[in-house]
């Protein structure tokens, strides 16, 4: 087993599979928000990613990607539901985000959330050099610095989470917010997007563990545990570069053309979630068109939001409340040969819809 002395750990592999027209199965990059993150660093710093590869059984041997070495932990149908579907989807990301929809709580998550965990873990033991880093990705890997700590005290271990992290009294609505707290502070470094999202973790912290905390530092277990906020950006010369491409140049006036060259195109490209915004944004484009500021025949909408998560009934129920207002902004507002608004629910690769139009993630 090779060791590295970067080891990245997310809940996916920077990259995705597809079918060729031979039906041969092709990997490529990831276009994902957390890949688009870490790709410019990984591609300079010799690495190994850890994660699921996205299917349920053994784990497929991968080539390295851009000179990261690719480590798949397994996960079988029942963690794909438990750990991936429940706990991490059903459970923490509505909780992160305002709990814009109800968490739900059931023991046989929790229990394969822990179990995953631990897989993690105990590959990142196995893959990391002596002394070496290890950065752990996201909420559904938060107990993994603690548990990797325990198996090789001798790395130095960061945590970022790519989400929001909640106040303090939505958090405490975790049956099993002191375990996941517990496993954040097993890093040495916590980072978050924002800095309100590195002062709730520190409250929560100070009011559960009684334990001096501050925006900066915590202090657990004779350790320093370092808290801040280091925002994620784009790779803004990429998307500079993509931008100016003769080709994409060239897709983004035909797209023009084929929408019937409107004056105003207003593109959303969008993940199918409920955090998106996407019903609020259909919602404010029909009351554009009613109050008469818009007019169909001069914007266009184009909405694009690929289906995601797909056996979380939360997901199954948005999909359809997204696709009934589609249907009823279109029958109020539409015109044979020009509806209000154009919606696609399948993916693109990144050059399909360049910055020129408005492509936004």
């Amino acid at each position: 087993m090779r060791q590295s002395s970067l080891v990245v750990m997310a809940n996916r592999l920077p990259i995705d599979d597809s079918v060729a027209p031979d039906g041969a199965c092709e990997w490529r990059r990831s276009p994902g928000g957390l890949v688009s993150a870490l790709h410019p660093l990984l591609k300079h710093t010799p690495a190994t990613w850890i994660g699921w590869a996205g299917g349920t059984g053994p784990a497929p041997a991968l080539p390295d990607v851009d000179g990261v070495r690719l480590h798949t932990v397994p996960l079988t149908p029942e963690d794909f539901r438990d750990h991936y579907e429940g706990f991490a989807n059903a459970t923490l990301w509505p909780l992160y985000h305002d709990a814009v929809e109800q968490p739900e709580h059931h023991r046989r998550w929790w229990e394969a959330y822990q179990r995953v965990n631990r897989r993690f873990a105990e590959a990142a033991a196995e893959v990391a050099e002596p002394g070496g880093v290890a950065w752990v990705q996201d909420y559904h890997l938060q107990l993994v610095p603690a548990l990797l700590r325990e198996l090789r005290p001798d790395l130095r271990i960061g945590f970022f989470l790519h989400v929001p992290f909640p106040p303090p009294e939505l958090f405490m609505q975790l049956p099993r917010r002191a375990e996941l707290l517990r496993g954040m502070l097993g890093a040495d470094l916590v980072g978050f997007q924002r800095a309100q999202a590195a002062h709730n973790f520190a409250q929560l912290v100070a009011k559960v563990f009684g334990v001096p905390a501050t925006d900066r530092q915590i202090e657990v277990d004779g350790r320093t545990v370092r808290v801040g906020a280091f925002p994620v950006s784009i790779d803004t010369a990429e998307m500079a570069a993509l931008a100016t491409r003769p080709d994409v140049v060239a897709r983004a006036d035909q797209l023009r053309k084929d929408l019937g060259d409107p004056e105003h195109v207003i593109l959303s490209v969008d993940r199918m979630d409920y955090t998106k915004g996407i019903e609020h944004r259909l919602k404010a484009y029909s009351e554009l068109i009613a109050s008469g500021h818009v007019k169909v025949r001069d914007t266009v909408m184009v909405q694009v939001a690929v289906p995601s998560r797909e056996r979380v009934g939360q997901y199954q129920i948005l999909r359809d409340r997204v696709e009934r207002e589609v249907g009823r902004i279109n029958g109020e507002f539409g015109r044979v040969g020009e509806p209000a608004i154009h919606y696609l629910t399948q993916p693109f690769d990144r050059p399909s819809w360049p910055p020129s139009t408005g492509w936004r993630t």
